[in-house]
């Protein structure tokens, strides 16, 4: 006599076949899908809400005060993660300073 395996149903060897039906797997998948999509949408909306593709000027401004509020943000959630954790970070070195024109190098390939 031939034994199938239902979903839900104990197999001839003892262990129960997999609980994961094709919905909870779409359901994962799809889950994944909207946390990048939120992410995305999120960045678009950030590059919108800075006017990052306005005029040059406004660019530079907004690259600018990036290098000027990054550094200090990355030193304090470090500092949160050590003491969270209990781990030490070693000091890093200071980050170079970029200077790149955005108004310089504007429609330049043209």
């Amino acid at each position: 006599m031939r034994s199938e395996c239902v979903l839900g149903a104990a197999s001839d060897s003892g262990q129960e076949a997999p609980r994961d039906t094709w919905f909870l797997q779409g359901w994962k998948a799809s889950r994944r899908f909207l946390i990048k999509g939120s992410v995305a949408g999120g960045a678009v909306y950030l590059v919108y809400d800075q006017e990052l593709l306005g005029p040059s000027d406004k660019s530079q401004a907004a690259l600018q005060k990036a290098g000027e509020v990054v550094p200090p943000a990355m030193y304090q959630f470090s500092q949160y993660v050590c003491q969270q954790t209990g781990l030490q970070i070693p000091q890093l070195p200071a980050p170079p300073k970029i200077y790149f024109p955005i108004r310089d190098s504007w429609n330049a390939g043209i």
